[in-house]
């Protein structure tokens, strides 16, 4: 199960980087290409995925954050909660998830 999480994850940040490069591609004339709206919404998603995972793995360890650093609790754990509830605003500055979406639906899709 582990695995398999890693891996989609992975190769959803692969999948992230080629459209990235199709996009600079496509955007040569200097105007913002519709799909950037693609990148930052699987781009968010993606951070909130990875930080999530790292919770997971962390388990009761996460709830750590306030221990200090000699408690035998890893770094990694100890700042997994906290950045895991940070990464929640990612979907929210600089456009919300949902304003992305309205984008992709009327230039990318014509709807």
């Amino acid at each position: 199960m582990l695995a398999t999480r890693v891996a989609g994850l992975e190769n959803e940040l692969l999948a992230l980087e080629l459209t990235a490069l199709r996009v600079v591609a496509h955007s040569a004339d200097g105007k913002p290409h519709p799909a950037s709206s693609v990148l930052k919404l699987r781009g968010t998603e993606l951070q909130q995925a990875v930080t999530e995972l790292y919770v997971d793995l962390a388990g009761p360890l996460s709830l750590a954050s306030g221990a200090s650093d000699g408690s035998g609790v890893p770094d990694w754990a100890r700042v997994s909660t906290p950045q895991y509830l940070n990464y929640r605003k990612a979907s929210i500055y600089g456009g919300s998830n949902e304003v992305q979406r309205q984008i992709i639906a009327k230039t990318i899709l014509g709807l």
